[in-house]
């Protein structure tokens, strides 16, 4: 069982893309083994009961790490949801230009149960590429098909050879954690319940201060309903751009100095009911993207614009779509900024961890978007159905689960030359 020779990129970036700009740190894996031992790495926790595929292209870097879990790929009585799990992991592994995948199937199940299990899948990617598929098992690893004792013993590979590869440490020093599970890998953040008594009685007020000025009637020449959702709208803006500051001396400071636990839970409370705003939300979305601050802030105070001002209106409207053109056009399309990223992704968590059920939705949908947008298909389809539960009727929601689905990576993944890597997990496929 000759291994190949793949360059594990987990960055994907290539010279003159997009990705490269960032700069991302490149690790090399000379053999299958070696990706094989880096899938906990890539995925960020260990796979359970899961086939993972680690396609690789025919500039010998990783373009798409998936996982699909087993009973996923078995789909009932019907077979038809296993069918569609196949189909969208095949289409994702087209997407990226494979040439080679190893295809890991992680149980603790006989190699007999789980060839059949992975079969119709393997045979399916067999026509993207050359599949090498392999048997980790607890008590050791080895060829999913080899028959040779003197390659695979009939136990496997020790476990620890996996464990102890070099280009575990490697990955280890990009900062990429791993997890004991999925769910270890995707948990939010807790607090204590005095934290989250005093932001949930800060949003109380919020709320009924908002709903009293819908219900005030217009008097006058005094400010009106529309006057009032404006500031309150610009309000809520500047409330998240201070959380995020916030969030960012936090992190520069580093663990042990401080802690973006700390963000203030009144405020979050307040900011939950501001982000219930479509305006709002849209505005907080524009403010992550480089260069969307200033459509951000005219979508914040142009929602409400009298009829007159409808050429003012169509103007963030074109600013608003050039700044969303940059996440999902490969023509424009740009990495997050890490910096960025990172703080918002903080405030988004906390306001998640310190709120009550009802505003859970627009924080969790906007988590969603931003793994997505960073090729963490696994974290943005975990965050997005916890949205739905939050809010089966969230439309923002929707739409991005329909985009993970269809395993459609980011912008700037899509604006890479055919066969340049992608990153771990760029879609949902299972």
């Amino acid at each position: 069982m000759p291994p190949p020779d793949p360059s594990a990129d987990p960055g994907g970036g290539a010279a003159g893309s997009p990705a490269a700009d960032a700069d991302p740190p490149v690790v090399r894996a000379r053999s299958a083994r070696d990706l094989l031992a880096a899938v906990p790495h890539l995925l960020g926790y260990r796979p359970r009961e899961s086939l993972v595929v680690v396609c690789v292209t025919d500039r010998q870097v990783v373009g798409l790490v998936a996982r699909v879990g087993l009973d996923d790929l078995r789909g009932g009585s019907s077979g038809r949801e296993g069918r569609g799990a196949v189909d969208r992991l095949v289409a994702a592994a087209r997407r990226v230009g494979t040439a080679e995948i190893v295809a890991a199937v992680h149980t603790a199940r006989d190699a007999r149960t789980a060839r059949r299990l992975v079969g119709p899948a393997l045979a399916e990617l067999a026509l993207v590429g050359d599949v090498d598929p392999w048997l980790v098992a607890p008590e050791g690893y080895r060829g999913l098909d080899c028959t040779d004792p003197a390659c695979c013993p009939p136990h496997g590979h020790p476990p620890a050879d996996l464990e102890h590869r070099a280009v575990n440490a490697a990955l280890a020093l990009t900062g990429r954690a791993v997890a004991s599970s999925a769910d270890d890998a995707y948990r939010l953040p807790r607090v204590d319940d005095a934290r989250r008594s005093r932001a949930a009685r800060a949003a109380t007020r919020a709320a009924r201060a908002r709903e009293a000025v819908r219900e005030a009637p217009a008097a006058g020449a005094g400010a009106t309903p529309r006057d009032h959702a404006a500031r309150s709208r610009a309000s809520g803006y500047d409330l998240w751009c201070d959380l995020v500051r916030h969030a960012a001396r936090d992190l520069e400071l580093g663990p042990g100095e401080s802690a973006p636990t700390d963000l203030p839970p009144a405020r979050l409370g307040r900011f939950a009911v501001a982000l219930d705003d479509v305006a709002v939300r849209d505005a907080v979305l524009l403010s992550v993207i480089p260069g969307g601050d200033e459509p951000a802030r005219r979508t914040v105070a142009g929602r409400d614009a009298p009829d007159e001002d409808a050429a003012g209106r169509a103007e963030v409207e074109v600013a608003t779509a050039r700044a969303i053109a940059r996440v999902v056009d490969p023509r424009v399309a740009v990495l997050p900024d890490p910096g960025t990223a990172a703080a918002a992704q903080v405030v988004l968590e906390q306001l998640v961890a310190h709120v009550p059920r009802r505003w859970h939705a627009a924080p969790l949908t906007l988590l969603g978007l931003l793994a997505w947008w960073q090729g963490d298909g696994g974290l943005a389809a975990h965050r997005v159905a916890a949205a739905a539960e939050a809010d089966p009727a969230y439309r923002l929601a929707a739409l991005l689960d329909g985009v993970l689905a269809a395993a459609v990576p980011p912008g700037w993944v899509r604006a890479m030359p055919r066969g340049t890597g992608a990153g771990a997990d760029g879609g949902r496929v299972g």
